[in-house]
Order: C-alpha cells, then structure tokens, then sequence
C-alpha cells in the first residue's frame, strides 16, 4: 500500500490558519500527516498540537512515523467530538482548527477499505472500524427506495433508480460483496462517456451515508466554532458541492447577528455574529498543484475568524 500523500492547499491552509505562532492547534482530519507537518513548520516551539483521525490506522502511522518539534497528541477520535477531545487534553479554547474532508491516499490506496472502485477489494467503506454497518450490509439489505434515495441526496447521480433496480436484481442471484461487483453493475447501467462521474458518485454517496459525513461535518462546525478563541481561525478544505455548500451556510450564518426568515417584521432568535469569513469565494489549487497533485482538483478552501466575545 502506498502511503505518500500530498496535502492540498497547503501554502493557503498555513496562511489563513497561523495568526498566533505560539498558539494550540487541532487537524481535525489527520490522514498521514501532511498539513499537521507543515503547520508545525510555522509554529513557535512552545506551541501545542493535536491531531485526530477517525481511523485508528492512520493516527497510529503518524505516531510511529511523524516527528514533530512541538509539544503533541495524536487522538483517534471524530472530529464531531472536538470538544470533548480538546477539555480532556486540557483546553477550553484553541487558536486554529483545520478540517480537511478529503479520503487521505492512506485510506484511498487500501483496497481493503474498499473506497474505491478502481481496485478490487470488499465493500466496507467505514472510517473507523466501530460504525456498524459496511457499504456491503447496505447494499445488501437496503430497499430499492433507500439505494435511490442515497444516490441521490449523496451522490446526485441521475441514472439512480435504474442503478438502483440493477443491484436489487443483483444480490438477489448473489450477495454484492466487492468493489468490482458494484462498479460492473454500475458500468452496465451508465453509457462510456458518464461512466467514471457516475462510478464517483455512487461510491462517494455510498461512503457518505455509510460514515453520516454531513451530519458529522455540521457538529464539527459548530464544535469548532465554539471552541475557538477570540481571532482564532478555522479552515475547511472540501472536494464536492454537498460539503462546500454546509460550509458556505454555516459561515454565512454565523457571521451575521439575525437568521429570522425575512418575513418577520422583528428578530426572533437573539442570534450574533460569531465569525469573520475571510474567504468570500473558496480558494481554488492552481493548475500546477492540479498537475503535480490530480487529487487537488477539486478542492475548495473557506476559511474564518473568530469574533471578539
């Protein structure tokens, strides 16, 4: 297994990140380290780090391999339980929060995880190994209503309901247990010039429900914005519109003092603006990362600061 990854954004990332050198830091998204090393790059000795990861294969990589200058924790943890993580290691506040929502090539690479239907390997899709259910229990016991409905809240595919009934066909002659099996019943649904979007969407529908992906990134958000100090700053980097879009609502409403609907003629909810977004439109990799990095391409990066009180 190949375990090199290239962090995206990285430049961008450290810049909107770092407003306080010798403050504490949490990669909420560890991988195998990337952006955790060149954060620590940019920041005092004195500084704190934690890193989490879901996976508790990459939070061990990057214990036995990373060497880092400052004082440290690896945690394997969700990142929706940021608060929790940061008061048991001792800190009420943090002065930046870096979530990066994209598969690290650690996870990708492995066909094991079976994340991808470019190699063979079984259905399972699970970030960490205590979520319950595998891509194969689902696409294996799930009604044709609910496949249809993954795929399209998830993945937006359009070919849904035909793939859909292909695979209730399917697993009624043999369970679907690879990666293989599903992309051949995907291949045989989809033309050649679709094909490989449709193949992406499917999976990445399938990984989203599988690990609750969209519930977890807004408690995230809203964990990390209560843990952040006064001008502290967080960075998200997303990779497709349904996580870019929480984002982009999530900061837009926390970065105004009313979300009443318009039509009330007076403020109902008493709410206050808690961030500053500093990016009004995403940051986008160059051609030459997208060259060096194909995996950047689609990559967006928002970034906010916390507001005074």
């Amino acid at each position: 297994m190949n375990t090199l990854h290239i962090p995206v954004l990285v430049k961008q990332t450290i810049a909107f990140l770092v407003s306080k050198p010798s403050g504490i830091y949490v990669d909420c998204t560890l991988g195998t380290g990337g952006h955790f090393r060149a954060l620590s790059q940019h920041l005092d000795r004195e500084s704190y780090m934690i890193g989490i990861d879901a996976d508790p294969q990459a939070v061990q990589h990057c214990t036995e391999h990373l060497s880092i200058s400052q004082p440290h924790q690896f945690i394997t943890s969700n990142f929706a339980d940021l608060k929790r993580v940061c008061y048991r290691a001792g800190f009420q506040s943090v002065d930046g929060i870096l979530m990066d929502l994209g598969l690290s090539s650690f996870a990708l690479d492995n066909s094991a995880r079976g994340f991808t239907y470019s190699q063979n390997g079984p259905l399972d899709m699970r970030f960490a190994p205590n979520i319950s259910q595998t891509a194969a229990d689902f696409i294996n016991t799930a009604s044709q209503s609910e496949l249809v409905q993954v795929f399209r809240e998830y993945g937006e595919e359009r070919h849904s309901q035909k793939i859909a009934r292909r695979i209730i066909e399917e697993r009624a002659k043999n369970a679907i247990d690879t990666t293989d099996q599903l992309a051949a019943i995907i291949k045989a649904i989809v033309p050649g010039e679709f094909r490989t979007k449709s193949l992406s969407r499917i999976f990445q529908a399938i990984r989203i429900y599988i690990n609750n992906e969209l519930e977890v990134l807004r408690e995230g958000l809203s964990a990390a914005v209560t843990l952040l100090a006064p001008s502290g700053r967080l960075v998200i980097i997303s990779y497709h519109s349904l996580e870019d879009r929480i984002v982009k609502q999530y900061f837009k409403n926390e970065a105004r003092d009313c979300t009443c609907p318009p039509e009330f003629p007076v403020c109902q909810c008493h709410h206050r603006a808690r961030l500053k977004i500093l990016t009004h439109r995403p940051i986008l990799p160059d051609k030459f990362e997208i060259e060096d990095n194909s995996r950047a391409r689609s990559a967006k990066l928002r970034a906010a600061e916390k507001l005074p009180g």
